[in-house]
């Protein structure tokens, strides 16, 4: 079985939300939405809204390369934003002279 499924504790059933291959689903601090990355190798963040199991895309991640456990992360900020590993590599480091007043 795969997919996004949600379990209603109260009738005992299982919904799906999506299909396809969603990995590390997370709830929005508000508890409205459900976020997932899409691994159909698409490259995306999708949302559903669960109190109508509406499917949107939310970020195209399509030149995002992702680092961490298996390769890839998600989480939620409490303000609702993704959050996600990126592999920087060096190319990404910068230094900084900070000179105080």
């Amino acid at each position: 079985m795969t997919g996004l499924f949600l379990f209603d504790f109260q009738t005992q059933k299982w919904t799906e939300l999506s299909k396809g291959s969603p990995t590390w689903p997370k709830f929005s601090p508000d508890g409205r939405y459900l976020y997932a990355l899409d691994a159909t190798g698409n490259g995306a963040i999708i949302r559903v809204r669960l109190s109508d199991h509406a499917v949107e895309k939310f970020a195209d991640l399509k030149n995002f390369i992702m680092s961490g456990t298996y390769s890839s992360w998600l989480s939620v900020a409490p303000d609702g934003s993704p959050l996600l590993l990126r592999d920087a590599g060096t190319t990404d480091v910068y230094s900084l002279d900070w000179e105080e007043p």
